[in-house]
């Protein structure tokens, strides 16, 4: 009689859910968004397979990338008067950007890109580790451990093969042939941002990188909060930093005279004696 007992009591539990939804018209049909948001993962995750089981070589990712990055830096040159401060700024973070990328699974030559237009809220990455960081971004941070956070996530989607698996998917949905039609890729196909599980990944795995530097996680949370801000602000619903990927907003002005001094909440560890 005793192993009845919880049989009747798992009905009883479930007769109670039935009862109490219908009194309370609790909906739990997926909203249409849910829907598509779920099948277009779920599709992006299928154009991903032949990637996987052809996996491009280090070698081509890499001079894939350093084209790539050539004809994408034309466009953000920066003017006469921008030059000095430019050239500082990307010191910054490539100082940065190495310290952060020491700790990832593949040892590739990663080098970051200092895009000077206040109009980009953005960063992203190309195949073979090249890292573009938008100006306007980096006015929205208050330490230098939300700058690691986002270039850690950034060198994850590399790391990863995020950035790989993309340029191999549009090479077999375009047609594409040698390296001198992959030229033609445009830039946007990087700064639109991947799967959900993807940016889940590199958020994930580039906090970690960040606080193997010696950076505190909670850099990335002030940051966010802003992002918060901006949108209530602007009504404008981009997509946060770090994951996803950012989109370009006009409406953002600010200086970027004190970027240089921006420094970790919680300083690396010095394992010096």
């Amino acid at each position: 009689m005793k192993r009845w007992i919880p049989l009747t009591v798992i009905f009883l539990a479930g007769l109670l859910a039935i009862v109490t939804a219908e009194r309370h018209k609790i909906d739990l049909r997926p909203s249409p968004e849910a829907i598509l948001s779920a099948v277009a993962d779920g599709q992006h995750e299928l154009t991903r397979i032949p990637s996987k089981l052809d996996r491009m070589s280090d070698e081509d990712e890499v001079r894939i990338g350093d084209e790539l990055a050539r004809s994408y830096e034309v466009r953000w040159r920066p003017t006469a008067t921008e030059g000095k401060a430019s050239v500082e700024i990307q010191a910054y973070l490539q100082q940065v950007g190495e310290k952060v990328s020491l700790h990832s699974r593949r040892k590739l030559h990663y080098q970051f890109h200092y895009v000077p237009q206040l109009s980009f809220v953005n960063a992203f990455a190309l195949p073979g580790g090249h890292v573009f960081v938008g100006a306007g971004l980096l006015t929205l941070m208050q330490s230098e451990d939300a700058l690691a956070a986002v270039l850690g996530h950034e060198v994850e989607h590399v790391d990863l093969r995020h950035c790989a698996e993309r340029v191999q998917t549009e090479q077999r949905l375009r047609n594409l042939g040698p390296l001198g039609d992959l030229l033609g890729l445009p830039v946007e196909l990087f700064i639109a941002g991947y799967s959900k599980d993807q940016e889940l990944e590199a958020d994930r795995d580039g906090t970690a990188l960040a606080v193997e530097a010696g950076y505190s996680p909670l850099g990335i949370l002030q940051l966010l909060k802003e992002f918060g801000r901006l949108e209530q602000k602007t009504g404008n619903h981009s997509e946060r930093s770090g994951d996803s990927d950012r989109r370009s907003d006009p409406t953002i002005h600010g200086d970027t005279s004190g970027l240089l001094c921006l420094t970790p909440t919680i300083r690396p560890t010095d394992t010096t004696d």
